[in-house]
């Protein structure tokens, strides 16, 4: 972990170095050597599997510190969200469903298949609907808490990097298939270095994480 007064005071210059330092990289490549950018882009290539290391690498960071307030019987709403959001992320970047069944399990094809045993079918609508569902409940139940500690992680450095990093992501996701598009660029290279933009704010942010809890914090 970043000592605590430098996470606070560095956590966006040296996210900021870090993007840059990525980008320039992976530019020079595309200019020099297009073949490579797009073997290194493309997907399960190497770049992606470098977002799934970081962003698990964030898991783990976070997680400590939720393990940790667990045992003082608290925990923060806004840390519980975000390691699920990630783990969903690395399992929709792995394709864990496509790696199991040939398929994606939110395709209709895989629910209305009989290729596809049913007990297997309806787990994968459990997963699916349930999880989602729970953890939007879980967010309803302290909405108030997730309010307050999302003002107040954003008046910290590492809560402004990790609030711009979901920013990224989401646009990166909403813009995919024109980014796939543009003209002289690999079809995955400007999604896939967006997606690692994120993903090192993501890591960074979550190593800036200050050790301390609220004092009210709300619990499971």
């Amino acid at each position: 972990m970043l000592p605590q007064r430098g996470a606070w005071f560095g956590a966006e210059t040296l996210a900021a170095g870090l993007v840059l330092g990525a980008v320039a990289v992976l530019s020079l490549i595309l200019v020099v050597n297009p073949p490579l950018a797009h073997w290194l882009t493309i997907e399960d290539g190497v770049v992606e599997w470098l977002q799934v290391s970081l962003d698990a690498a964030a898991v783990a960071l976070i997680g400590r510190h939720l393990v940790r307030d667990n045992a003082e019987g608290e925990r923060s709403p806004l840390d519980v969200l975000t390691v699920a959001a990630l783990i969903g992320l690395i399992i929709g970047e792995l394709d864990v469903d496509r790696w199991l069944f040939g398929t994606k399990v939110i395709s209709t094809a895989f629910f209305f298949k009989a290729k596809y045993a049913l007990p297997w079918r309806l787990l994968a609508a459990l997963v699916v609907v349930g999880v989602p569902a729970a953890v939007g409940i879980y967010a309803l139940r302290h909405v108030r808490t997730l309010w307050r500690e999302g003002w107040s992680a954003l008046g910290q450095p590492w809560g402004r990097v990790l609030a711009a990093s979901a920013v990224i992501l989401v646009l990166t996701q909403l813009f995919e298939r024109p980014l796939g598009r543009v003209p002289g660029v690999p079809h995955f290279f400007l999604e896939e270095t967006l997606e690692l933009v994120a993903s090192i704010g993501i890591v960074v942010a979550a190593a800036a994480h200050p050790p301390s809890r609220p004092k009210r914090s709300a619990t499971l």
